[in-house]
């Protein structure tokens, strides 16, 4: 399985399929296993690479600080490593946080950029109420097993219609994300990192097709924050994911593959 290099680590990466380069960055606590239903309909059409973020899946783990330019600085090292040049990039939450970071810093890499359920971070961000936060946090750092917390967090990551009514889903998912559980340490890094984002006053800076999404019944990330990013980035082009909560990749992925896909082709 391909390893790279970087910063001191081994990043693990996938590629999968043919096409224009298409590198996807997960977020918060979630390796690259959480791609895995859109994985099979992005493929078909694009030369997909998936890794996992320092601190998770199959990549290297270190208790050293993270931050988002750092991670960024991985997310170019997995290009490097795939030998591609230029990509379209796809990042969701705290990989919204590393795409933003990797446009600014590596312009000349990025084809198109799509930003998912993020935020520009700082002090003009809308944060999330702090019940929101406290539950996000004690379900990582409670004495639970993996699954325990994963379930832990469902309130603020799905709408309440999505909890009602799509539970074998939501399970389905949370399989999914465990087989490979992040350590707390990897998850209180990456937490720290996110709080530390701050791309706002950068974001002028961005000069390429954007693509924003977000969902409108977001609790962990409110969905005003996808809205400035919409606002702050030239010509970029918002879409919302109508009654999706945080985790709108599985409420609505359909959809959400297909507007990504019509994205893509059109850039």
């Amino acid at each position: 399985m391909p390893i790279t290099n970087a910063n001191g680590i081994e990043l693990y990466y996938e590629v999968h399929g043919e096409g224009g380069p298409l590198l996807l960055i997960m977020g918060l606590a979630h390796n690259l296993l959480s791609w895995k239903k859109s994985l099979p309909v992005l493929a078909e059409q694009f030369k997909v690479i998936i890794f996992d973020n320092r601190g998770t899946g199959r990549s290297s783990r270190p208790e050293t600080p993270y931050t988002i330019e750092l991670m960024a600085d991985d997310a170019k090292a997995v290009l490097d490593g795939a030998g591609v040049v230029q990509a379209h990039v796809y990042g969701i939450s705290m990989g919204g946080m590393i795409a933003q970071r990797l446009a600014v810093n590596y312009p000349e890499r990025i084809k198109s950029l799509i930003l998912g359920c993020t935020s520009p971070g700082g002090i003009n961000q809308v944060a999330p109420g702090g019940e929101v936060i406290m539950t996000l946090l004690s379900g990582a750092t409670m004495p639970n097993t993996p699954l325990e917390a994963a379930w832990a967090s469902v309130p603020i990551l799905y709408s309440t219609y999505f909890i009602e009514n799509h539970r074998d889903s939501i399970a389905e998912h949370i399989e999914t994300m465990i087989e490979i559980p992040t350590p707390v340490h990897g998850i209180m890094q990456q937490f720290q990192a996110c709080l530390a984002h701050d791309t706002y006053e950068e974001l002028t800076k961005i000069n390429i097709p954007v693509l924003v999404l977000h969902g409108d019944a977001d609790r962990l990330i409110p969905v005003e924050n996808g809205k400035m990013l919409a606002d702050r980035i030239k010509d970029s082009e918002l879409y919302i994911v109508s009654g999706a909560g945080h985790l709108y990749l599985t409420e609505a992925q359909k959809a959400v593959d297909e507007k990504v896909i019509d994205f893509l082709k059109k850039h």
